[in-house]
């Protein structure tokens, strides 16, 4: 009688190349049917090749990483992923006010920060949300809050009334203090604003972008390094991951068909450095972007697209349509492949691949499917946080017993459109 040969027997190496052939969900039943099995499914060998395939929780840059809370390990990534495809996650209102607002909001590793109206706080990023985790802003903010950013400890707000403040945690209490103003930093509202290299950019519904320098002590110098007309109304810009070029997102009521409402400017000579070309409609304006690296520019806005512009040469690479057809609010990247959109209507959130031309999934982050545009959401590998006109509503997908909320196919028309 021969030998049987078992495949249980067989060598670490052989095994490891017969399970990296397996689906992730076959190697979740194997890891069931010995103790050998469970401990090399358990490790992190065959797992390395399967966690860069999924989308959000590739966690490739260092940039998504940052913000990340947890970090996931190489097993747990597909899991994790599978659950944001197929729409499994638990929902949570995490706060809620009466009066309808325009919000906005900044997501890092230990604080979600939220504004609206003259209001300013930060949540703490544990498992439950407690109330006493609540971060405030000790003065009175004096008029609405446009945008904001979080920088090294320190909040730039851009106002209502044209102003841009500054404001530091406090070293003595859960609370945020003011720190220095450019009161009249702009003659209306400050729409948009970033920082890089302790420069601040901020741009206003007056048409101008200004560049000022980083404040020094307890002041900032009130004469702006330069100021550039782009004669239309300034919605979004952002700063590239390098510092040294910076990208304006306008109202799109002065251009003819054949320019877009977009400008990429040097940040040292203060010129326009690229001439971006296509075919828009009037209005098109963009009301959001996100630099996914140097040389690769994402947007959304007024024309119900998400645009991939490559600086390389001067065009859009890619578009993609929302599903129903309305305006994109905000757009948020883990600067790979991952894209999350939040739209007009219905409080709608939805999910994409740059790799597909079609959505992956859609989230409405209204318990009872409201109206409300999401006006800004951000997200991490386990967490979504999107803020509409009432509610900041967090979604974990990093469970295992979630019930399933999967509206891919509630639309049954097909969502590509041309461009």
């Amino acid at each position: 009688m021969t030998d049987a040969w078992r495949l249980d027997t067989l060598p670490f190496d052989v095994l490891v190349l017969i399970f990296n052939y397996c689906h992730a969900f076959d190697l979740v039943r194997l890891s069931e049917v010995c103790t050998r099995f469970y401990d090399i499914i358990r490790g992190e060998t065959l797992w390395v090749k399967k966690s860069k395939q999924p989308i959000v929780t590739n966690q490739s840059t260092r940039k998504f990483r940052e913000r990340c809370n947890p970090l996931l390990c190489l097993r747990t990534k597909w899991h994790v992923s599978h659950n944001w495809q197929y729409g499994r996650y638990e929902k949570k209102v995490l706060f809620s006010q009466k009066t309808k607002l325009m919000p906005w909001v900044q997501l890092t590793s230990d604080v979600l920060w939220w504004s609206g109206g003259n209001q300013l706080c930060g949540f703490k990023r544990t498992e439950t949300f407690p109330e006493n985790n609540l971060i405030v802003v000790r003065d009175i903010v004096g008029s609405d809050i446009c945008k904001f950013i979080v920088r090294n400890g320190c909040i730039i707000t851009g106002h209502s009334n044209g102003s841009i403040q500054f404001w530091t945690k406090s070293r003595y209490s859960e609370t945020i203090d003011f720190y220095c103003c450019l009161a009249i930093a702009h003659t209306c509202d400050v729409n948009a604003i970033d920082e890089t290299r302790n420069i601040i950019l901020s741009g206003s519904e007056d048409g101008i972008v200004k560049v000022w320098r980083g404040p020094v002590g307890q002041r900032i110098r009130d004469v702006p390094l330069t100021t550039l007309n782009i004669a239309d109304k300034v919605w979004s810009l952002s700063a590239n991951p390098t510092g040294k070029k910076f990208a304006v997102g306008a109202a799109g009521y002065r251009y003819s068909t054949t320019r877009v409402p977009l400008h990429i400017f040097d940040i040292e000579s203060y010129s326009e450095c690229d001439i971006l070309k296509h075919e828009c409609r009037r209005g098109a304006g963009i009301l959001d972007m996100v630099w996914d690296n140097p040389q690769i520019l994402l947007t959304c806005g007024y024309d119900t697209y998400i645009r991939k512009w490559d600086l390389r040469t001067g065009t859009c690479v890619s578009a993609w349509g929302d599903p129903t057809d309305a305006t994109v609010y905000c757009i948020s990247s883990d600067y790979y492949n991952t894209m999350i959109t939040g739209t007009q209507s219905n409080c709608k959130a939805v999910l994409w691949d740059q790799r597909q031309k079609s959505y992956v999934q859609l989230y409405f982050l209204s318990l009872n499917r409201m109206s409300s545009p999401v006006y800004c959401l951000s997200f991490d590998s386990s967490h979504l946080y999107g803020a509409t006109d009432q509610h900041v509503v967090e979604l974990t997908f990093s469970g295992y017993s979630y019930k399933q909320n999967n509206y891919r196919e509630i639309l049954r028309y097909d969502p590509i459109r041309t461009h």
